[in-house]
């Protein structure tokens, strides 16, 4: 029996409308071709807050693919007198990007007032609703399918509760806050605060530029932080932290870099720059990958001179379809893909388009990888 066959109408109505999907998309962007989408942000904020004000310059933020619906989760910031909110440069709002359908929508925004210019405050719906103060998550953010559910841990908040304008009951939920980990349930459209966060493994180190994916194989979350050092798995049945050693150490910066998971071998990339590299859960072992660029070694003279983009470059994705990984740089043209069977890097020349150096994700459903940094949002289908 085939496929088709076998699935309910229902099912088959789903199946049809993936096919149409990656079929629009095909038909909507050219092969090796970087697009910016444009968005009417403006009407965006206009649905949810009328009086409220983009917040965007925070650029610490990953964005997160939302494999249940096809969206990429962005993060960004509200200003709002009617709401009491006003995050200065940190994220204090969860965005949906519907990619098919070309709109957004916001999803959330934190009860907290005050942000990186100090000022804490909880608002009134936090005591029955607590979240997340406003803050960088940097790649410390992940999505968990079978719940369709995001978890968030650390980041940088600690300036909201800067000043004598900080209200006491804030500072303490700072302190708690960054002794949790969060989770974001859609179905009920809240948060929940887990009491037992990465400090329960034995986690005393910097709250920035930490990581944290989801392991679907091992039903766990998997926290590396800032310097690749402290390794910790959360089981998400008994929603226990523990640290765990590596094998070796890891080959590279991990502070700024951004990661991206191989569905296919069960690992976990991250890339800074021109370095990548694969940490496997499993076996608890890095494993460095070939630069994908050829750049100079730097003193550290050099590097401070350094004005090459391509060495803060962060983007990196999965793409299932082809079996490869895609790095962006300054432009579509630095667009390049790493073959891991061949264990080599080729150009994938994505056209003049000046890029921004945003997050990427890859959308099976439309065969597309998508990209953000803050509102700016490009997107690009790769074709061997």
């Amino acid at each position: 029996m085939s496929r088709i066959a076998s699935v309910s109408p229902c099912g088959l109505a789903v199946l049809l409308a993936a096919a149409w999907c990656s079929a629009a998309c095909a038909s909507e962007v050219p092969a090796n071709t970087w697009q910016k989408v444009e968005i009417d942000w403006k009407a965006v904020l206009a649905a949810h807050t009328p009086d409220g004000r983009w917040d965007t310059t925070d650029g610490y933020s990953d964005n997160v693919y939302r494999s249940k619906t096809g969206e990429i989760l962005i993060r960004t910031g509200i200003e709002s007198k009617a709401l009491g909110t006003s995050p200065g440069y940190y994220t204090n709002t969860t965005v949906r990007w519907d990619p098919k359908a070309g709109a957004a929508a916001v999803e959330e925004i934190a009860h907290w007032g005050g942000g990186s210019y100090g000022g804490g405050k909880l608002l009134p719906a936090f005591q029955e609703h607590p979240t997340p103060s406003p803050r960088h998550t940097y790649d410390g953010i992940c999505y968990v399918e079978p719940e369709d559910a995001v978890y968030l841990v650390l980041g940088a908040n600690w300036k909201t509760g800067l000043g004598d304008k900080a209200e006491a009951d804030a500072k303490e939920a700072l302190a708690k806050d960054n002794k949790s980990l969060w989770k974001y349930a859609f179905a009920e459209k809240r948060w929940t605060r887990i009491e037992d966060g990465i400090a329960s493994a034995g986690y005393t180190g910097s709250p920035y530029e930490n990581h944290l994916t989801h392991w679907p194989q091992g039903e766990k979350l998997l926290f590396l932080n800032d310097g690749g050092n402290f390794y910790a798995e959360f089981d998400l049945k008994s929603q226990k932290w523990e640290k765990l050693s590596t094998k070796n150490k890891c080959p590279m910066r991990v502070y700024n870099a951004r990661s991206a998971w191989d569905s296919k071998r069960a690992l976990w990339v991250f890339r800074l720059g021109e370095k990548l590299c694969t940490f496997n859960p499993a076996s608890k072992e890095f494993a460095a990958l070939p630069n994908c660029w050829d750049l100079p070694v730097l003193s550290k003279e050099e590097a401070a001179k350094d004005k090459d983009p391509r060495r803060k470059a962060k983007g990196v994705c999965y793409i299932s379809k082809h079996d490869v990984y895609l790095v962006i740089g300054p432009t579509g043209n630095d667009t390049r893909v790493f073959d891991p069977n061949a264990n080599v890097w080729k150009d994938a020349k994505g056209g003049e388009l000046p890029l921004v150096n945003g997050y990427l994700q890859y959308d099976p459903a439309t065969d597309c990888v998508l990209m953000n940094y803050q509102l700016e949002c490009f997107r690009f289908r790769y074709v061997p």
